[in-house]
């Protein structure tokens, strides 16, 4: 039964996150697309948890933190520019908290739960498993950068991004990482490497969509 479900969850994450990504290719149904982000973010979290099948107090608890951590560094990040740099969010990401979309949270979340695992399956001691998982979170977000303000996720002044909001997403990430190291929480690790690759993929097809290439 548990292979069944992340089997499907694999599937449907591929099935989206690409579908979707082709579908914006056509102008006229770009809008709708890009508005449904924070549907397909949550529901990509919610697969993620149900094929992983661990329900346990400690995973929601430290889910949560997660959660409210990524929050907390956007909201400051927003407001004073100090961490990331000066930026703002668009409309595609929905509901926004003082200028900061709420489904950040859980981009943040995902990322961290996908780099971990996949961290997990490779290395053994907790150090190689935090630095890597935060080298992935980044690398992550530099291909994620120079397509956000195409899809209206976040902009930047001049569309030029600093070196700041790099280092300050190495330096968040390995405080979530060490949260996760510490829990020693076990991952399927398909299913980890799906949620991730699935959202690369994403971007990459829209890399050629725009013509970034």
């Amino acid at each position: 039964m548990i292979k069944n479900k992340v089997f499907i969850s694999i599937v449907l994450m591929f099935f989206f996150n690409i579908f979707g990504s082709f579908l914006l290719f056509f102008p006229s149904l770009k809008e709708v697309v890009l508005a449904l982000t924070p549907v397909n973010l949550v529901g990509m979290l919610f697969l993620f948890i149900w094929a992983n099948s661990d329900y346990s107090f400690k995973l929601i608890k430290t889910m949560i933190v997660v959660f409210l951590l990524g929050i907390f560094v956007e909201l400051l990040g927003v407001a004073t520019g100090l961490i990331f740099g000066s930026y703002s969010y668009g409309n595609s990401l929905g509901l926004q908290f003082f200028g900061t979309p709420l489904v950040i949270g859980v981009n943040w979340l995902m990322l961290s739960l996908a780099t971990y695992g996949i961290s997990k399956a490779f290395f053994n001691k907790n150090i190689l498993i935090v630095v890597f998982a935060s080298i992935m979170m980044v690398f992550t977000d530099y291909i994620i950068e120079p397509l956000s303000g195409y899809l209206d996720f976040w902009h930047w002044p001049l569309e030029e991004i600093p070196i700041q909001n790099y280092i300050a997403w190495f330096v968040v990430s390995l405080a979530i990482q060490m949260i996760l190291v510490k829990k020693n929480f076990k991952f399927n690790t398909k299913l980890c490497a799906a949620l991730l690759l699935s959202q690369i993929s994403f971007f990459i097809i829209q890399y050629f969509n725009y013509g970034l290439f």
